[in-house]
């Protein structure tokens, strides 16, 4: 991923295969690869740490970075666990360092166009919110293994734009899960989801990490209600209908999109000092959607947030 404002000064693997293979493929990391992040920093001036460990050893990581004075971007999710997650804000909040998350598909000119419709009220005081995503990628690894596939390694980041597309915070959540016969993963790849948000708005989330049909885009597809009118979110790109009226939307223009300007949001809240978009603290209430509905599964009845 190139920058304009980051430079990549030292890559940490335990596998030296892995460390190998990114030499090959990027020459420039050639004397810049280690196998123990501590044995790094005392090594390498670095300004900050991107963490793309596996989710249960972000807050091992992130915390070594931040005693060190790095800040540090993370994969979603922010940690295995809500009192890891926690942890690491504070940490981060001890030693005066910015946490952010990768959330990168609201950094993407689609999301940021359906946020300015709504908060421009064009169609009006939105009630519901649908959402289904179908995709069945063939991965192996630790995510085969997982209990809820999907909910753990996926959803956050509908959860995420959920938030971010509503303006808005859950408050509760009624979950069901399940395992389809021809399934190839080993825990439940599909889940049903009733979230309950402020301002008396809900969301239907339906989703599964095992199709084989036809497949949704990542973000998935999303119809949402309003009392003037609705916004669709499909394959095709956004529509907006108004008293029966159907008009396509151009995605409003970015210099940045994607990681790329998720990259630079990190970059811009360092030297402006201030909390980053999609900071740790608040992450947490996007985290805390999965969570909570793992809670609501296992106890199969409605949980606060």
């Amino acid at each position: 991923m190139s920058s304009k404002e980051w430079e990549v000064v030292a890559i940490v693997d335990i596998n030296q295969e892995i460390l190998k293979k990114s030499v090959e493929k990027y020459p420039s990391l050639e004397g810049k690869t280690y196998t123990s992040l501590k044995d790094c920093l005392k090594k390498v001036k670095a300004d900050a740490l991107l963490n793309v460990t596996p989710p249960s050893f972000h807050k091992e990581t992130s915390i070594i970075a931040l005693k060190e004075g790095l800040h540090v971007l993370v994969e979603k999710p922010l940690s295995d666990t809500i009192k890891n997650a926690e942890k690491i804000v504070e940490q981060a909040e001890k030693y005066g360092r910015k946490i952010m998350v990768s959330q990168n598909y609201r950094y993407n000119r689609i999301p940021r166009t359906i946020r300015k419709i709504i908060e421009q009220g064009e169609i009006g005081k939105i009630s519901w919110c649908i959402l289904n995503f179908q995709k069945g990628p063939r991965f192996g690894g630790f995510r085969a293994e997982m209990p809820f596939p999907l909910l753990i390694d996926m959803s956050i980041h509908h959860f995420d734009l959920s938030r971010y597309l509503l303006g808005t915070d859950p408050v509760s959540v009624y979950a069901e899960s399940w395992k389809p016969h021809w399934s190839w993963l080993k825990g439940d790849p599909c889940v049903f989801l009733i979230f309950d948000f402020e301002k008396d708005i809900h969301f239907n989330y339906s989703g599964s990490w095992v199709s084989v049909g036809k497949d949704t885009q990542w973000p998935g597809i999303w119809e949402i209600y309003g009392d003037k009118g609705t916004v669709i979110w499909d394959n095709q790109g956004i529509k907006k209908v108004v008293e029966g009226k159907e008009e396509n939307i151009e995605p409003i223009t970015l210099e940045r999109e994607d990681r790329y300007l998720s990259l630079y949001e990190f970059y811009r809240s360092i030297i402006e000092d201030r909390e980053p978009e999609t900071s740790g603290k608040d992450n947490l209430k996007s985290l805390k959607m999965v969570f909570k509905s793992l809670e609501s599964i296992k106890k199969g009845r409605k949980v606060n947030l």
